[in-house]
Protein backbone atom coordinates (compact mmCIF):
# COMPACT_ATOMS: atom_id res chain seq x y z
CA UNK A 1 0.00 0.00 0.00
CA UNK A 2 1.48 3.34 -1.06
CA UNK A 3 1.56 6.47 1.07
CA UNK A 4 -1.30 7.98 -0.91
CA UNK A 5 -3.52 5.10 0.13
CA UNK A 6 -2.77 5.26 3.85
CA UNK A 7 -5.53 5.28 6.41
CA UNK A 8 -5.22 7.45 9.48
CA UNK A 9 -3.96 4.52 11.57
CA UNK A 10 -1.30 3.48 9.07
CA UNK A 11 -0.08 7.06 8.60
CA UNK A 12 0.01 7.63 12.36
CA UNK A 13 2.08 4.51 12.99
CA UNK A 14 4.48 5.37 10.13
CA UNK A 15 5.10 8.86 11.49
CA UNK A 16 5.49 7.67 15.09
CA UNK A 17 8.00 4.95 14.17
CA UNK A 18 9.90 7.25 11.80
CA UNK A 19 10.43 9.62 14.73
CA UNK A 20 11.44 6.74 16.99
CA UNK A 21 8.62 7.28 19.46
CA UNK A 22 6.82 4.73 21.58
CA UNK A 23 3.09 4.98 22.18
CA UNK A 24 3.68 6.27 25.71
CA UNK A 25 6.18 8.89 24.51
CA UNK A 26 3.74 10.17 21.90
CA UNK A 27 1.01 10.09 24.52
CA UNK A 28 2.96 12.52 26.71
CA UNK A 29 3.81 14.81 23.80
CA UNK A 30 0.21 14.99 22.51
CA UNK A 31 -1.45 14.87 25.95
CA UNK A 32 -3.62 11.95 24.81
CA UNK A 33 -4.06 8.60 26.56
CA UNK A 34 -1.78 6.04 24.90
CA UNK A 35 -4.60 3.46 24.69
CA UNK A 36 -6.56 5.90 22.53
CA UNK A 37 -3.57 6.29 20.22
CA UNK A 38 -3.20 2.51 20.05
CA UNK A 39 -6.85 2.06 19.07
CA UNK A 40 -6.48 4.74 16.38
CA UNK A 41 -3.39 3.02 14.96
CA UNK A 42 -5.19 -0.32 14.87
CA UNK A 43 -8.30 1.13 13.17
CA UNK A 44 -10.40 0.32 16.22
CA UNK A 45 -11.56 3.89 16.66
CA UNK A 46 -12.03 6.88 14.36
CA UNK A 47 -10.12 9.82 15.88
CA UNK A 48 -12.00 12.97 16.75
CA UNK A 49 -10.98 16.29 15.24
CA UNK A 50 -9.29 17.29 18.52
CA UNK A 51 -7.30 14.05 18.74
CA UNK A 52 -6.22 14.21 15.10
CA UNK A 53 -5.09 17.84 15.52
CA UNK A 54 -3.13 17.07 18.72
CA UNK A 55 -1.33 14.14 17.12
CA UNK A 56 -0.61 16.14 13.99
CA UNK A 57 1.01 18.92 16.05
CA UNK A 58 3.00 16.47 18.20
CA UNK A 59 4.37 14.68 15.15
CA UNK A 60 4.89 17.88 13.11
CA UNK A 61 2.81 16.28 10.36
CA UNK A 62 2.00 19.59 8.69
CA UNK A 63 -1.74 18.93 8.58
CA UNK A 64 -1.50 15.51 6.91
CA UNK A 65 -3.09 13.62 9.80
CA UNK A 66 -5.80 16.26 10.15
CA UNK A 67 -6.68 15.97 6.45
CA UNK A 68 -6.81 12.17 6.47
CA UNK A 69 -9.02 12.16 9.57
CA UNK A 70 -11.42 14.71 8.07
CA UNK A 71 -11.83 12.77 4.84
CA UNK A 72 -12.25 9.43 6.58
CA UNK A 73 -14.88 10.95 8.87
CA UNK A 74 -16.86 12.30 5.90
CA UNK A 75 -16.55 9.03 3.96
CA UNK A 76 -17.68 7.06 7.00
CA UNK A 77 -20.70 9.28 7.54
CA UNK A 78 -21.68 9.05 3.89
CA UNK A 79 -21.45 5.26 3.84
CA UNK A 80 -23.89 5.18 6.73
CA UNK A 81 -26.56 7.25 5.01
CA UNK A 82 -26.18 6.44 1.32
CA UNK A 83 -29.24 4.25 1.31
CA UNK A 84 -31.40 6.52 3.46
CA UNK A 85 -34.24 7.56 1.14
CA UNK A 86 -34.75 10.94 2.80
CA UNK A 87 -31.17 12.17 2.94
CA UNK A 88 -29.32 14.61 0.70
CA UNK A 89 -31.43 14.39 -2.45
CA UNK A 90 -35.02 14.88 -1.34
CA UNK A 91 -35.60 17.33 -4.13
CA UNK A 92 -34.45 14.81 -6.72
CA UNK A 93 -36.65 12.10 -5.24
CA UNK A 94 -39.67 14.39 -5.27
CA UNK A 95 -38.94 15.40 -8.84
CA UNK A 96 -38.68 11.79 -9.95
CA UNK A 97 -41.90 10.83 -8.21
CA UNK A 98 -43.68 13.78 -9.79
CA UNK A 99 -42.37 12.87 -13.21
CA UNK A 100 -43.60 9.30 -12.92
CA UNK A 101 -46.96 10.37 -11.54
CA UNK A 102 -47.41 12.72 -14.48
CA UNK A 103 -47.20 9.69 -16.76
CA UNK A 104 -50.03 7.93 -15.01
CA UNK A 105 -48.15 6.57 -12.01
CA UNK A 106 -49.30 3.59 -10.01
CA UNK A 107 -51.73 5.24 -7.61
CA UNK A 108 -54.77 3.17 -6.66
CA UNK A 109 -53.64 0.28 -8.85
CA UNK A 110 -55.48 -2.20 -6.64
CA UNK A 111 -58.78 -0.57 -7.62
CA UNK A 112 -58.15 -1.10 -11.32
CA UNK A 113 -60.05 -4.01 -12.85
CA UNK A 114 -61.76 -4.74 -16.10
CA UNK A 115 -60.54 -4.05 -19.61
CA UNK A 116 -56.88 -3.16 -20.12
CA UNK A 117 -56.03 -1.37 -23.35
CA UNK A 118 -52.93 -0.47 -25.30
CA UNK A 119 -52.96 2.99 -23.70
CA UNK A 120 -52.33 1.37 -20.29
CA UNK A 121 -49.32 -0.50 -21.60
CA UNK A 122 -48.01 2.61 -23.35
CA UNK A 123 -48.37 4.65 -20.17
CA UNK A 124 -46.17 2.17 -18.33
CA UNK A 125 -43.71 2.17 -21.22
CA UNK A 126 -43.37 5.95 -21.02
CA UNK A 127 -42.79 5.71 -17.27
CA UNK A 128 -39.99 3.16 -17.77
CA UNK A 129 -38.34 5.29 -20.45
CA UNK A 130 -38.54 8.35 -18.22
CA UNK A 131 -37.02 6.51 -15.28
CA UNK A 132 -34.20 5.22 -17.43
CA UNK A 133 -33.36 8.75 -18.60
CA UNK A 134 -33.51 10.06 -15.02
CA UNK A 135 -31.23 7.23 -13.94
CA UNK A 136 -28.58 8.10 -16.52
CA UNK A 137 -28.75 11.75 -15.56
CA UNK A 138 -29.04 11.48 -11.78
CA UNK A 139 -28.12 7.95 -10.70
CA UNK A 140 -30.27 5.43 -8.84
CA UNK A 141 -31.20 7.55 -5.78
CA UNK A 142 -34.79 6.72 -4.84
CA UNK A 143 -35.80 5.98 -8.42
CA UNK A 144 -35.60 2.21 -7.99
CA UNK A 145 -38.71 2.29 -5.81
CA UNK A 146 -40.63 4.09 -8.58
CA UNK A 147 -39.47 1.52 -11.14
CA UNK A 148 -40.48 -1.32 -8.82
CA UNK A 149 -43.95 0.24 -8.53
CA UNK A 150 -44.26 0.42 -12.32
CA UNK A 151 -43.32 -3.27 -12.58
CA UNK A 152 -45.84 -4.11 -9.84
CA UNK A 153 -48.60 -2.40 -11.79
CA UNK A 154 -47.64 -4.38 -14.88
CA UNK A 155 -47.88 -7.66 -12.96
CA UNK A 156 -51.21 -6.60 -11.47
CA UNK A 157 -52.74 -5.76 -14.84
CA UNK A 158 -51.49 -9.04 -16.31
CA UNK A 159 -53.04 -11.00 -13.47
CA UNK A 160 -56.38 -9.19 -13.04
CA UNK A 161 -57.09 -7.36 -16.28
CA UNK A 162 -59.00 -8.32 -19.42
CA UNK A 163 -57.03 -7.90 -22.66
CA UNK A 164 -56.28 -9.37 -26.05
CA UNK A 165 -53.11 -11.09 -27.27
CA UNK A 166 -51.56 -7.90 -28.65
CA UNK A 167 -52.00 -5.98 -25.40
CA UNK A 168 -50.75 -8.98 -23.43
CA UNK A 169 -47.55 -9.12 -25.47
CA UNK A 170 -46.86 -5.43 -24.92
CA UNK A 171 -47.66 -5.66 -21.19
CA UNK A 172 -45.31 -8.60 -20.75
CA UNK A 173 -42.56 -6.72 -22.53
CA UNK A 174 -42.95 -3.49 -20.57
CA UNK A 175 -43.21 -5.32 -17.25
CA UNK A 176 -39.96 -7.16 -17.89
CA UNK A 177 -38.29 -3.90 -18.94
CA UNK A 178 -39.59 -2.22 -15.78
CA UNK A 179 -37.99 -4.99 -13.75
CA UNK A 180 -34.70 -4.43 -15.57
CA UNK A 181 -34.93 -0.71 -14.89
CA UNK A 182 -35.66 -1.36 -11.21
CA UNK A 183 -32.71 -3.75 -11.05
CA UNK A 184 -30.24 -1.28 -12.52
CA UNK A 185 -31.44 1.57 -10.31
CA UNK A 186 -31.30 -0.65 -7.21
CA UNK A 187 -27.75 -1.67 -8.18
CA UNK A 188 -26.72 1.97 -8.48
CA UNK A 189 -28.25 2.66 -5.06
CA UNK A 190 -26.21 -0.16 -3.50
CA UNK A 191 -29.17 -2.52 -2.95
CA UNK A 192 -27.60 -5.62 -4.46
CA UNK A 193 -30.19 -8.13 -3.24
CA UNK A 194 -33.03 -6.08 -4.70
CA UNK A 195 -31.11 -5.69 -7.96
CA UNK A 196 -30.49 -9.42 -8.36
CA UNK A 197 -34.10 -10.24 -7.55
CA UNK A 198 -35.35 -7.78 -10.19
CA UNK A 199 -32.90 -9.07 -12.81
CA UNK A 200 -33.96 -12.67 -12.19
CA UNK A 201 -37.66 -11.75 -12.39
CA UNK A 202 -37.00 -10.05 -15.73
CA UNK A 203 -34.99 -13.03 -16.95
CA UNK A 204 -37.83 -15.39 -16.06
CA UNK A 205 -40.37 -13.27 -17.93
CA UNK A 206 -38.08 -12.96 -20.94
CA UNK A 207 -37.64 -16.72 -21.20
CA UNK A 208 -41.38 -17.32 -20.84
CA UNK A 209 -42.08 -14.97 -23.73
CA UNK A 210 -38.97 -15.63 -25.87
CA UNK A 211 -37.93 -11.97 -25.56
CA UNK A 212 -34.28 -12.11 -26.66
CA UNK A 213 -33.59 -8.44 -25.99
CA UNK A 214 -34.63 -8.58 -22.33
CA UNK A 215 -32.94 -11.96 -21.85
CA UNK A 216 -29.61 -10.62 -23.10
CA UNK A 217 -30.09 -7.49 -21.01
CA UNK A 218 -30.80 -9.47 -17.84
CA UNK A 219 -27.89 -11.89 -18.33
CA UNK A 220 -25.52 -9.03 -19.13
CA UNK A 221 -26.57 -7.06 -16.05
CA UNK A 222 -26.20 -10.14 -13.87
CA UNK A 223 -22.68 -10.44 -15.29
CA UNK A 224 -22.04 -6.77 -14.51
CA UNK A 225 -23.26 -7.21 -10.94
CA UNK A 226 -21.07 -10.30 -10.50
CA UNK A 227 -18.06 -8.24 -11.63
CA UNK A 228 -18.95 -5.54 -9.11
CA UNK A 229 -19.13 -8.18 -6.38
CA UNK A 230 -15.74 -9.63 -7.33
CA UNK A 231 -16.93 -12.85 -8.97
CA UNK A 232 -15.39 -12.85 -12.48
CA UNK A 233 -16.00 -16.53 -13.20
CA UNK A 234 -19.69 -16.21 -12.46
CA UNK A 235 -19.70 -13.10 -14.65
CA UNK A 236 -18.14 -15.08 -17.50
CA UNK A 237 -20.87 -17.71 -17.28
CA UNK A 238 -23.59 -15.05 -17.47
CA UNK A 239 -21.81 -13.25 -20.31
CA UNK A 240 -21.36 -16.46 -22.31
CA UNK A 241 -25.06 -17.25 -21.88
CA UNK A 242 -25.94 -13.74 -23.06
CA UNK A 243 -23.64 -14.14 -26.06
CA UNK A 244 -25.39 -17.36 -27.12
CA UNK A 245 -28.81 -15.71 -27.00
CA UNK A 246 -27.61 -12.60 -28.83
CA UNK A 247 -25.91 -14.64 -31.56
CA UNK A 248 -29.22 -16.25 -32.46
CA UNK A 249 -30.93 -12.88 -32.69
CA UNK A 250 -28.99 -10.63 -35.09
CA UNK A 251 -25.33 -10.12 -35.87
CA UNK A 252 -25.99 -6.44 -36.66
CA UNK A 253 -27.50 -5.56 -33.26
CA UNK A 254 -25.90 -3.70 -30.36
CA UNK A 255 -27.16 -6.64 -28.34
CA UNK A 256 -24.21 -8.69 -29.59
CA UNK A 257 -21.73 -6.11 -28.22
CA UNK A 258 -22.63 -6.13 -24.53
CA UNK A 259 -21.63 -9.71 -23.58
CA UNK A 260 -18.11 -9.12 -24.92
CA UNK A 261 -17.51 -6.01 -22.80
CA UNK A 262 -18.53 -8.01 -19.73
CA UNK A 263 -16.13 -10.78 -20.74
CA UNK A 264 -13.33 -8.25 -21.29
CA UNK A 265 -13.75 -6.97 -17.73
CA UNK A 266 -13.93 -10.46 -16.24
CA UNK A 267 -10.71 -11.53 -17.96
CA UNK A 268 -8.99 -8.34 -16.78
CA UNK A 269 -9.98 -9.08 -13.18
CA UNK A 270 -8.44 -12.53 -13.59
CA UNK A 271 -5.26 -10.96 -15.00
CA UNK A 272 -5.62 -12.40 -18.51
CA UNK A 273 -4.60 -9.43 -20.65
CA UNK A 274 -4.69 -11.38 -23.91
CA UNK A 275 -8.23 -12.68 -23.46
CA UNK A 276 -9.42 -9.29 -22.25
CA UNK A 277 -7.98 -7.51 -25.29
CA UNK A 278 -9.51 -10.09 -27.62
CA UNK A 279 -12.96 -9.68 -26.11
CA UNK A 280 -12.67 -5.89 -26.28
CA UNK A 281 -11.58 -6.04 -29.91
CA UNK A 282 -14.57 -8.22 -30.75
CA UNK A 283 -16.89 -5.78 -28.99
CA UNK A 284 -15.56 -2.89 -31.07
CA UNK A 285 -15.83 -4.90 -34.27
CA UNK A 286 -19.41 -5.82 -33.44
CA UNK A 287 -20.27 -2.19 -32.78
CA UNK A 288 -18.85 -1.25 -36.19
CA UNK A 289 -21.20 -3.80 -37.79
CA UNK A 290 -24.37 -2.43 -36.15
CA UNK A 291 -27.04 -1.50 -38.70
CA UNK A 292 -29.99 0.76 -38.03
CA UNK A 293 -31.05 2.56 -34.88
CA UNK A 294 -34.23 0.71 -33.96
CA UNK A 295 -32.70 -0.94 -30.90
CA UNK A 296 -34.44 -1.18 -27.53
CA UNK A 297 -33.74 1.91 -25.42
CA UNK A 298 -31.62 0.00 -22.89
CA UNK A 299 -28.91 -0.35 -25.54
CA UNK A 300 -28.49 3.40 -25.92
CA UNK A 301 -25.40 3.32 -23.69
CA UNK A 302 -23.59 1.09 -26.21
CA UNK A 303 -21.52 3.76 -27.90
CA UNK A 304 -17.82 4.24 -28.72
CA UNK A 305 -17.40 6.40 -25.61
CA UNK A 306 -18.74 3.68 -23.34
CA UNK A 307 -16.43 1.12 -24.92
CA UNK A 308 -13.56 3.49 -24.20
CA UNK A 309 -14.75 3.56 -20.57
CA UNK A 310 -14.85 -0.23 -20.35
CA UNK A 311 -11.46 -0.70 -21.98
CA UNK A 312 -9.90 1.97 -19.76
CA UNK A 313 -11.17 0.12 -16.70
CA UNK A 314 -9.74 -3.17 -17.95
CA UNK A 315 -6.36 -1.57 -18.66
CA UNK A 316 -6.29 0.01 -15.19
CA UNK A 317 -6.94 -3.39 -13.63
CA UNK A 318 -4.07 -4.79 -15.68
CA UNK A 319 -1.69 -2.04 -14.57
CA UNK A 320 -1.54 -0.33 -17.97
CA UNK A 321 -2.31 3.06 -16.51
CA UNK A 322 -0.88 5.33 -19.19
CA UNK A 323 -3.06 3.73 -21.86
CA UNK A 324 -6.02 3.80 -19.49
CA UNK A 325 -5.53 7.53 -18.85
CA UNK A 326 -5.75 8.32 -22.57
CA UNK A 327 -8.96 6.29 -22.94
CA UNK A 328 -10.60 7.90 -19.88
CA UNK A 329 -9.87 11.32 -21.35
CA UNK A 330 -11.30 10.34 -24.72
CA UNK A 331 -14.40 8.79 -23.14
CA UNK A 332 -15.14 11.87 -21.02
CA UNK A 333 -15.22 14.11 -24.08
CA UNK A 334 -17.89 11.85 -25.60
CA UNK A 335 -20.20 11.99 -22.58
CA UNK A 336 -22.83 14.72 -22.61
CA UNK A 337 -25.29 15.82 -19.93
CA UNK A 338 -27.53 12.84 -20.76
CA UNK A 339 -24.98 10.61 -19.05
CA UNK A 340 -23.85 12.77 -16.13
CA UNK A 341 -23.58 9.78 -13.79
CA UNK A 342 -21.27 7.89 -16.16
CA UNK A 343 -19.19 10.99 -16.81
CA UNK A 344 -18.74 11.59 -13.08
CA UNK A 345 -17.55 8.01 -12.63
CA UNK A 346 -15.14 8.42 -15.55
CA UNK A 347 -13.66 11.55 -13.95
CA UNK A 348 -13.23 9.68 -10.65
CA UNK A 349 -11.50 6.75 -12.29
CA UNK A 350 -9.30 9.09 -14.29
CA UNK A 351 -8.29 10.62 -10.97
CA UNK A 352 -7.40 7.19 -9.57
CA UNK A 353 -5.40 6.39 -12.70
CA UNK A 354 -3.45 9.63 -12.44
CA UNK A 355 -2.66 8.89 -8.79
CA UNK A 356 -1.29 5.52 -9.86
CA UNK A 357 0.95 7.50 -12.25
CA UNK A 358 1.99 9.80 -9.36
CA UNK A 359 0.27 12.76 -11.04
CA UNK A 360 -1.32 14.25 -7.93
CA UNK A 361 -2.21 17.61 -9.45
CA UNK A 362 -3.97 15.94 -12.39
CA UNK A 363 -5.81 13.62 -10.01
CA UNK A 364 -7.03 16.63 -8.04
CA UNK A 365 -8.31 18.30 -11.20
CA UNK A 366 -10.17 15.13 -12.27
CA UNK A 367 -11.70 14.73 -8.80
CA UNK A 368 -12.88 18.35 -8.95
CA UNK A 369 -14.53 17.71 -12.32
CA UNK A 370 -16.31 14.71 -10.81
CA UNK A 371 -17.64 16.95 -8.05
CA UNK A 372 -18.95 19.35 -10.69
CA UNK A 373 -21.04 16.55 -12.21
CA UNK A 374 -22.12 15.15 -8.86
CA UNK A 375 -23.23 18.62 -7.79
CA UNK A 376 -25.70 18.58 -10.68
CA UNK A 377 -28.13 16.39 -8.69
CA UNK A 378 -26.43 13.07 -9.35
CA UNK A 379 -27.02 10.53 -6.57
CA UNK A 380 -25.21 7.29 -7.30
CA UNK A 381 -23.96 4.87 -4.65
CA UNK A 382 -21.32 3.64 -7.10
CA UNK A 383 -20.07 7.16 -7.84
CA UNK A 384 -20.05 8.44 -4.25
CA UNK A 385 -18.34 5.30 -2.92
CA UNK A 386 -15.56 5.63 -5.49
CA UNK A 387 -15.26 9.37 -4.85
CA UNK A 388 -14.91 8.72 -1.11
CA UNK A 389 -12.05 6.30 -1.78
CA UNK A 390 -10.34 8.82 -4.07
CA UNK A 391 -10.71 11.56 -1.45
CA UNK A 392 -9.03 9.37 1.17
CA UNK A 393 -6.10 8.86 -1.19
CA UNK A 394 -5.82 12.57 -2.00
CA UNK A 395 -6.07 13.72 1.62
CA UNK A 396 -2.33 13.36 2.39
CA UNK A 397 -1.51 15.63 -0.57
CA UNK A 398 -3.09 18.92 0.49
CA UNK A 399 0.25 20.61 -0.13
CA UNK A 400 -0.61 20.24 -3.83
CA UNK A 401 -3.01 23.11 -4.69
CA UNK A 402 -5.25 21.03 -6.98
CA UNK A 403 -5.63 18.30 -4.35
CA UNK A 404 -6.24 20.88 -1.63
CA UNK A 405 -8.95 22.60 -3.70
CA UNK A 406 -10.75 19.29 -4.20
CA UNK A 407 -10.52 18.22 -0.55
CA UNK A 408 -11.88 21.59 0.56
CA UNK A 409 -14.91 21.26 -1.73
CA UNK A 410 -15.37 17.59 -0.80
CA UNK A 411 -15.51 18.36 2.92
CA UNK A 412 -18.04 21.14 2.35
CA UNK A 413 -20.30 18.87 0.27
CA UNK A 414 -21.70 16.80 3.15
Amino acid sequence: MGADQESFGVALRRMRLTRGLSLRQLSKMAHIDFTLISRAENEQRQPSEVVARSLDVALAAGGELIAIAQVQRVAGCRSGVTLDPVRRRELLATGAATAVASLGGTKDVAKRVGKVGMSDAQRLERAVDRLRVLGHQHGGANLWEAATAVAAEGFYLLEHGQYGEQVEAVLLGVTSRAQMCAGWLAFDTGRQDAARSAYNEALSLARQTANASVEVHALSNLAHQSLHLGMPRQALRYAEAARRVAAAYSKHSKMTVVPYIREATAYAIEGDATASAAAMSTARNRLDQVRGDDEDSWMSFVRPGELDNIEAATLMRLGQNRRAEALWERAIVQHDSTYLRNRAISWIRLGVTRLELSEVAGAGVAAGKALDDLSAEVESHVATTELDALAVRLAPHRSVPEADAFIGRYLERV
